[in-house]
């Protein structure tokens, strides 16, 4: 009898991990951009169109442009009231107010003494950025305030052999380091906390105890390497981008937007 209870006990284990996040589909609207950013957490909607940042909000839409710096390498929504915008063919930061106007000036990593050029930009807690070079495969947390570096990692070969980056997204509280196929995730202190494997994936991004990624066109939750599930959204064309918090999924297809209602997890 205890032999049973252990078994139906690991079936519903196994059970409740292999239901799929359910979705309903709520909307879609007309999008015509060269660059679907994302949803802030004001359910706002950032793209990108003839390298100007726009801002849709329910009442105006409010745009920048800044034709000295290039083009427009990334664009960081986590705070909606210090949107980052990174040109790297410049080397320069930007942060960004809530009607996309300039917080204040620009940041040229060139002139703050930085021996490298610089990869990647994110936003980190207490005024830090977290900040990649290829030059020297490390990552840094630097106060844009004191303009010091608080922190230095081991290269990201230490954490995983022949790590290459591909992507860097993060939190207040996390920076994840995202490759082909290999995770590496800080904490905010710059602590290495773990390596997480998921193999052929695009558009990975932190979602609650997991990933959400795309693979083969279709879109996935994975919480370990036995625990991923495929989340059904019904969209036909190829899924361009995509977009969550933790109430909606935003789907770009290259002409509309699909607005999904998460119902489970």
């Amino acid at each position: 009898m205890k032999l049973f209870f252990t078994y139906l006990s690991l079936f519903l284990i196994n059970f409740c991990y292999s239901q799929e996040i359910e979705t309903k589909f709520l909307k879609d609207f007309l999008l015509n951009v060269d660059e679907f950013i994302g949803v802030d957490s004001f359910e706002n909607y950032y793209y990108i169109k003839n390298n100007t940042l726009y801002k849709k909000t329910n009442q105006q839409t409010y745009t920048y442009t800044n034709t000295q710096l290039g083009k427009i390498t990334s664009v960081d929504i986590t705070n909606p009231l210090k949107v980052i915008l990174f040109y790297r063919d410049f080397n320069t930061v930007l942060f960004l107010d809530n009607r996309l106007n300039e917080l204040t000036t620009s940041i040229n990593f060139t002139s703050e003494s930085f021996p490298q050029q610089i990869t990647f930009v994110n936003i980190s807690s207490n005024n830090n950025l977290w900040l990649y070079s290829l030059d020297n495969n490390v990552l840094q947390l630097w106060n844009h305030q004191t303009k010091k570096v608080q922190f230095t990692s081991q290269p990201l070969s230490s954490f995983s052999n022949d790590f290459k980056i591909i992507q860097q997204l993060s939190s207040y509280k996390n920076c994840w380091l995202i490759g082909e196929n290999v995770i590496l995730k800080f904490n905010e202190y710059g602590i290495f906390l773990e390596t997480t494997t998921i193999d052929d994936h695009i558009y990975l991004k932190p979602f609650q105890k997991g990933y959400m990624y795309l693979k083969d066109n279709k879109l996935y939750y994975q919480e370990s390497s036995t625990n991923f599930q495929q989340i059904h959204t019904e969209i036909e064309g190829i899924i361009k981008s995509y977009s969550i918090n933790t109430k909606h999924i935003y789907i770009f297809d290259g002409t509309k937007i699909f607005v999904f209602k998460i119902l489970k997890k």
